[in-house]
């Protein structure tokens, strides 16, 4: 069984733990999450946490790099800290930490109606017993945390802050803050050394920036807006853990909906704008997938700003009551209760989405995700050649958008939408079922007032489009045909080939068929079709269709 060690830690893993699986973790990161992962695995195999106890030794314990502990006291939180040593910190940083965690403690536990943190009785680090009913806060280096290496398999290396469940319950907590917001580098770090009792304790020294990627400036120097940010993030994991006991259960939504609170409490700091590039060229893969989870945060920001505010309590609720369900499994059960569909929901993120970055000109600001969405990267967008034809496929949780061409989306699972650009606008316009793609296809392409369009895929759940035949009148399209793909829809399932004859009534070919609509590929069609009138028809009798070939 996992236990947290107090007093002197014996036990140091010299290299990452396998069970990290190899895994990189960037800078400017929170260790939350990763030291979730090493509890986990400690449970799941309690000889790795035997192996690395019996091969650790540590020259001088924690208590060796500092001297006096001090703590301040407000409504809800103790904070400890010490004023000398590679822990030190100032009464200005402080009081900003306490202001911070107060103001965090307010939007979750009254305005939003959360459950609060609750604190553990003991501080972990400094090693001082918590007044009762107080949360407390570790004002330290993080890269000097007592157990860095048993808890994080290493030193961060970058962490703002992290959040460490207590030993006997892990609904409880605290939380641990860096002193400055500067960090060790992971290689050729400078050395220093304290005497203590007439023994050398060497350690490596912070001298790496936590900087701000959006704005450009370091948290170092503006450390009010590190020590904000730091705040509200994981003093949300306080509260999630609450919940749901991290120890045991794991979900992508634990980081990434922290990510999303640290933009609504503080919308102008920016710091998932980090994560933001990465995850717009992973567009396809299902949000709870992504290499990183804060940059899915975006989709909280979605469900606050345009679903629900409390949306995420009762996420969180939810996953109190089922711990082993999936998101995907809470949301769709929150969304039928109030009567909404989660498909629909997502994709109208997914919409919303698209138009990030440069593309956000195109709609109005209130269809934005989040007023930042200006300065989002635009997210990829797959170009197709005009009038080829294109299958999406798309795995649950998932987006994906496709930049002209023509969709085959008979056999697709989940929401399809197109853009048409005019000018400096886009217009959206939902499709409503496979034939409807391929009208709307016919109709914008062959508009001269639409300059381009684009195709909005999303998938939440396992909805297919209908397959609709509205205009039973058969047609080709594009007409005239100069290039691409020719087709030929809505083509009645009872029967198997389509006929093209040319204007003096002599077959050119028998084209087999198995859905609505079929296509015949640009060099088929010119190695077919000289450039003139045809007609077509369904088998080989009924009425004909007239079509032009140009070239």
């Amino acid at each position: 069984m996992f236990s947290r060690i107090h007093g002197s830690f014996s036990a140091i893993l010299t290299l990452t733990l396998l069970f990290l699986v190899s895994q990189s973790f960037s800078r400017n990161t929170c260790g939350t999450d990763r030291l979730f992962q090493n509890i986990r695995a400690y449970r799941e195999n309690p000889e790795l946490e035997k192996k690395a106890l019996a091969r650790a030794t540590i020259p001088c314990p924690a208590e060796s790099f500092y001297d006096t502990v001090y703590s301040k006291k407000t409504e809800h939180f103790q904070i400890f800290y010490t004023i000398s040593g590679p822990n030190q910190t100032t009464e200005e940083f402080i009081d900003s930490v306490a202001s911070s965690a107060e103001f965090a403690y307010k939007i979750y536990a009254t305005q939003l109606g959360m459950l609060p943190p609750l604190g553990s009785s003991r501080a972990f680090h400094y090693q001082q017993e918590v007044e009762a009913g107080l949360y407390p806060i570790e004002v330290i280096d993080i890269d000097q945390m007592r157990g860095t290496q048993f808890y994080l398999g290493g030193k961060c290396h970058g962490c703002y802050g992290l959040m460490i469940p207590d030993d006997d319950d892990p609904s409880k907590s605290e939380l641990f803050m860096d002193n400055d917001f500067r960090y060790t580098p992971e290689y050729n770090a400078t050395k220093d050394t304290l005497m203590v009792g007439g023994k050398k304790c060497i350690y490596d020294i912070a001298d790496q920036e936590l900087m701000n990627e959006a704005h450009g400036y370091s948290y170092a120097d503006q450390w009010e807006k590190g020590i904000r940010v730091t705040a509200f993030h994981e003093l949300y994991h306080a509260v999630q853990i609450r919940y749901l006991d991290m120890t045991s259960y794991m979900t992508f939504w634990f980081e990434a909906s922290a990510s999303g609170m640290e933009e609504i409490l503080a919308p102008e700091i920016d710091d998932y704008f980090a994560y933001l590039p990465l995850m717009s060229q992973s567009v396809g893969t299902p949000l709870d997938n992504m290499i990183q989870d804060y940059g899915a945060g975006i989709f909280l920001l979605y469900l606050h700003n345009h679903v629900e505010k409390n949306f995420d309590k009762l996420i969180w609720e939810s996953f109190a009551k089922e711990p082993n369900k999936i998101l995907n499994v809470h949301l769709d059960k929150i969304a039928r209760k109030k009567n909404l569909s989660m498909d629909s929901i997502f994709h109208d993120f997914s919409t919303r989405l698209a138009f990030s970055g440069k593309r956000s000109g195109f709609v109005d600001s209130t269809e934005w995700i989040d007023d930042d969405e200006k300065d989002w990267p635009e997210f990829l967008h797959i170009t197709i050649d005009d009038n080829r034809q294109f299958t999406p496929h798309l795995q649950n949780f998932a987006y994906q958008y496709y930049a002209y061409g023509r969709p085959s989306v008979e056999n697709f699972t989940g929401r399809v939408s197109v853009a048409s650009y005019r000018g400096e606008t886009a217009e959206i316009v939902s499709v409503t079922s496979s034939n409807a793609a391929d009208s709307l296809y016919i109709a914008l392409s062959g508009n001269p007032s639409v300059d381009s369009i684009s195709w909005i895929f999303s998938r939440f759940g396992e909805n297919t489009l209908p397959t609709i035949i509205k205009d039973s009148t058969l047609r080709a399209y594009p007409v005239p045909w100069r290039r691409g793909d020719l087709c030929f829809t809505p083509l009645p399932l009872g029967k198997k080939f389509l006929e093209i004859r040319n204007r003096r009534g002599d077959l050119v070919t028998r084209e087999k068929y198995e859905a609505a609509t079929h296509c015949i590929n640009e060099d088929r069609v010119k190695k077919l079709l000289t450039p003139g009138v045809y007609r077509f028809r369904a088998g080989s009798r009924g009425k004909t269709q007239d079509f032009i070939v140009i070239y």
